[in-house]
């Protein structure tokens, strides 16, 4: 097999005290004066709503309102203890201030294993690279993960993200329901089951974009829709983050104790088109670090089949998409890297 070239770090990059950025990061024609300052149109919804009998039916519809229109959403008071939060970041960023050396152990293999450190997603050559280096792996459940790619430090890192992981499988279950009661669906556990149910997998990635020189020239992330069903997302309030709403990049704003929310495309697909998997990128700084932990929720990789369920199609709404092999999907993501919307 060809040894592919070995892929410079972006923080190593970042420190090394350059003032260019070098061509290979560059977006030609970029521009990130259009972004739209009316923060308070990406939906905000109290999540303790669900949890509360006069209250649920109208937090399911703000909830279903706002996958469909935006695929996007925060969610504030749901329930992760703010200690819980500061320990997952901590131990993300004890991570990434390892040595270089000690994070390689880790490395992933660009067009072969993702999981592991890393800072390019994809093989093609074409693809312009992000301004970020990543950590990757599963959380949920702990027996899928690829433990020689694991971090042994942090000491307390397996810990938190076990913590972390029950947390986000709670979230996950009680968003699912109300999603699937949004369609109108008899069985609120109907779109879950869609999904795998009890075998689904939650993903990590720690994200991190180190200031960057030209900022105005580079993305820390690509433009792209999430391959997998739903994406909770933890930050370090540091703003970055875009939507795509309208033709219009949109920032979403900061909010201390909240988690972003968004739709992925097996959701898209599942709901047949109603629930809406939306483009995002993200902007870095000049002179603070950005970083995020994403929680991916997808279904189990190996042999399911995502297609529009049979509920929501008749005569007068045909199913919009095709029967997918999830791994197939991920595989394909992988190869090309983040490249817009792929649905």
């Amino acid at each position: 097999m060809e040894k592919r070239p070995a892929v410079t770090r972006v923080q190593s990059l970042a420190e090394s005290g350059i003032q260019t950025v070098p061509p290979q990061y560059v977006w030609p024609g970029l521009d990130l004066s259009n972004k739209l300052r009316n923060h308070s149109q990406v939906p905000v919804i109290d999540f303790q709503g669900l949890s509360i009998q006069h209250l649920k039916e109208k937090t399911t519809q703000e909830i279903s309102n706002a996958a469909e229109k935006w695929g996007f959403f925060q969610i504030v008071n749901h329930g992760i203890p703010e200690s819980l939060i500061t320990r997952v970041q901590q131990v993300g960023k004890a991570f990434f201030d390892l040595p270089l050396e000690e994070k390689e152990l880790y490395k992933n293999e660009i067009g072969g294993n993702p999981y592991g450190y890393g800072s390019k997603v994809g093989v093609s050559a074409d693809v312009i690279i992000d301004w970020k280096d990543y950590y990757y792996n599963v959380v949920w459940p702990a027996a899928q993960r690829d433990m020689t790619k694991w971090p042994k430090r942090p000491q307390d890192f397996t810990e938190v993200m076990d913590e972390y992981g029950r947390e986000i499988c709670r979230l996950w279950e009680v968003l699912m329901q109300a999603l699937s009661r949004g369609l109108r669906l008899e069985n609120e556990n109907r779109v879950e089951e869609a999904m795998g149910g009890e075998r689904k997998e939650v993903h990590l990635s720690i994200n991190y974009y180190p200031p960057c020189p030209q900022p105005e020239m580079v993305l820390g992330v690509a433009p792209h829709s999430d391959a997998d069903a739903l994406t909770i997302l933890l930050h370090n309030q540091v703003p970055g983050l875009q939507i795509k709403k309208d033709e219009t990049w949109v920032d979403v704003e900061c909010i201390p104790g909240a988690l972003v929310v968004n739709v992925g495309d097996q959701l898209e697909i599942v709901s047949n088109g109603k629930y809406k998997s939306i483009e995002h990128r993200s902007w870095v700084h000049k002179e603070r670090a950005r970083m995020s932990w994403a929680m991916f929720c997808t279904p189990p990789p190996r042999d399911m089949i995502i297609s529009p369920l049979k509920e929501l199609i008749d005569e007068h709404n045909p199913p919009l998409y095709e029967a997918l092999c999830f791994q197939d999907y991920v595989k394909k993501f992988f190869t090309k890297g983040l490249v817009g919307k792929e649905l």
